[in-house]
């Protein structure tokens, strides 16, 4: 890990409160998709799920926001747009991608999506024909974003399940309604052979670990999450 100066690259809101940030690094740096950074702000660390490739070099990707407002994303959001020079603590994370011929379940929740397109868009320069299940949840069918890009994946790798899931009920959304793992539990698959790769809210994540453990019987070296039962990450 080191500490990295940054300068702002490009900031827009891509949901109702999520933004995309991306940062210029003043010094190369190597990390692997899945991996996570944090920022250093006054003397506070915020981690963030990296949402570039480490393929692209010109920036790395940030999404910061949440499903409610939430007055500290705004004053992170705030720092980083007025703020010359950005440090970050990069890279974390032991939920990288494993560069193997197995097929992949890939389940995230809210700006766990940010995770996610770093993995896909790896996959998509690197292993174009590896099978993946990717199950999205989030509370409200706004807090999706960068469908298109989910679309441009979709339509470019050669054998992807994508489903996506809206806890809360709207007359927009016309399709599944529940939590991410409501649509696991009618998943009659064997995924015995899968890497499964997870981020999100904790809540969220130990109980899928929960369920894959007990009612799976999914041995805890194919599950990959930087949330682990015992651990909570800041």
């Amino acid at each position: 890990m080191s500490i990295i100066q940054c300068t702002l690259y490009s900031l827009k809101k891509i949901a109702k409160f999520t933004y995309q940030v991306r940062l210029k690094l003043v010094n190369n740096i190597t990390f692997i998709a899945g991996q996570y950074l944090f920022l250093l702000i006054n003397n506070n660390k915020y981690p963030f799920s990296l949402a570039s490739s480490p393929l692209n070099k010109n920036f790395i990707e940030l999404h910061i926001g949440s499903s409610i407002f939430n007055q500290k994303i705004v004053d992170i959001i705030s720092y980083i747009s007025y703020k010359k020079n950005i440090l970050v603590d990069i890279p974390h994370g032991n939920a990288w991608l494993r560069m193997n011929n197995y097929p992949i379940m890939l389940i995230v929740g809210g700006t766990g999506f940010s995770y996610a397109q770093s993995i896909l868009f790896t996959i998509f320069k690197q292993q174009p024909n590896k099978k993946i299940i990717f199950y999205w949840g989030v509370k409200n069918v706004y807090d999706f974003y960068n469908l298109n890009k989910l679309n441009l994946i979709n339509n470019k790798l050669n054998n992807i399940l994508i489903k996506l899931i809206v806890e809360n009920h709207n007359n927009i959304w016309k399709d599944k309604t529940g939590t991410v793992l409501d649509l696991l539990k009618h998943y009659k698959t064997n995924i015995k052979k899968y890497d499964l790769y997870m981020a999100g809210p904790y809540n969220m994540i130990i109980n899928i670990i929960r369920f894959f453990n007990i009612y799976k019987n999914i041995a805890p070296k194919n599950i990959f999450s930087d949330i682990t039962i015992s651990n909570k990450k800041p």
